[in-house]
C-alpha cells in the first residue's frame, strides 16, 4: 500500500491560537512536494494499514517552500473520538494522498461572500487571499468560540484594506444564526457562496444561501473525516 502514498516525516509543530496547531510535513529526503493553490486541502493517512483518513488544510508558508504546513485541532475534553484529529508529533511517519483545490470563481461581476468557523479559517484565508489578488472585493465572516480560539485572525485582518473582514467571537446557536442570516440576505442571485467549518456550521449557511443565490453557487470546503463534497 505504500505504492499508493507519498510517505512525510512531522518536522515542526507549533500553536496558531487556542487549541490549533501548525504542523509542517516533508519527505524524508526533503523533496519537493506537490505545488498547490491557496485553500487547498491535503488528505492525510496517519496509518496506511488501517486508513484512517483526514482532510486538512494548507497554510501558506514560505519560509520552507519544500514543506507542507497543515493546520489542525488539538484534543479539547469535549472532542470525540468521531472529530478529533490524526495525532501528530515531531517524528511521526504519515502519508499525503491527494490534494484538492476548492473552486474559486474569478470574475469582476460577482459578488463573493466567505463563511469561516474554526480551523475552517485556514481554507477560507487561502480562497480570500486568491480574490484579493484578482482585485475582487468580497466580504468575509469569521466565527469562533473566543478571540484567542481564532485562527488566522491576522492574516484575515491584513485583507480588510481589500474587502470587509468581520469576526464573531462567543455566540451561541441562535445568534449565531441571526449574524449569518443578517450577512446572506439580501444578495444578488449570482453571488458566489464559500464556506469551512463544522459540518453544522456549513449546513447552516448551505440552508441559508438556499434562499438567495443558485446552488451552484455553494461552495462547502470539507475537512476532518474524508467524505464527498
Amino acid at each position: 500500500m505504500h505504492d499508493k502514498f507519498l510517505s512525510v516525516v512531522v518536522t515542526r509543530k507549533w500553536q496558531l491560537a487556542e487549541s490549533y496547531h501548525a504542523v509542517e510535513l516533508q519527505t524524508r529526503c526533503r523533496s519537493e512536494l506537490p505545488s498547490f493553490d491557496d485553500g487547498s486541502c491535503v488528505t492525510l493517512v496517519r496509518d496506511d494499514v488501517i486508513c484512517k483518513e483526514k482532510i486538512y488544510p494548507l497554510c501558506r508558508f514560505t519560509s520552507r517552500p519544500r514543506a507542507y504546513v497543515i493546520a489542525v485541532r488539538q484534543d479539547d475534553a469535549d472532542t470525540d473520538a468521531k472529530t478529533a484529529d490524526i495525532s501528530l508529533s515531531q517524528g511521526d511517519e504519515a502519508f499525503i494522498v491527494t490534494t484538492r483545490s476548492p473552486t474559486v470563481i474569478l470574475d469582476g461581476r460577482t459578488q463573493s461572500l466567505l463563511f469561516a468557523g474554526g480551523v475552517g479559517a485556514a481554507s477560507i484565508a487561502g480562497i480570500a487571499t486568491r480574490l484579493a489578488l484578482a482585485g475582487q472585493k468580497f466580504e468575509l465572516h469569521n466565527f469562533a468560540r473566543s478571540p484567542e480560539r481564532a485562527v488566522f485572525r491576522n492574516e484575515l485582518d491584513a485583507l480588510k484594506s481589500e474587502s470587509r473582514v468581520y469576526h464573531h467571537f462567543g455566540l451561541d446557536a441562535d445568534r449565531l444564526e441571526q449574524a449569518t442570516s443578517h450577512a446572506i440576505s439580501p444578495v444578488q442571485a449570482n453571488t458566489q457562496i464559500y464556506c469551512s467549518g463544522p459540518p453544522a456550521f456549513m449546513d447552516l449557511i448551505e440552508r441559508q444561501a438556499r434562499d438567495w443565490v443558485y446552488p451552484a453557487n455553494i461552495h462547502k470546503i470539507f475537512l476532518g473525516d474524508r467524505r464527498s463534497a
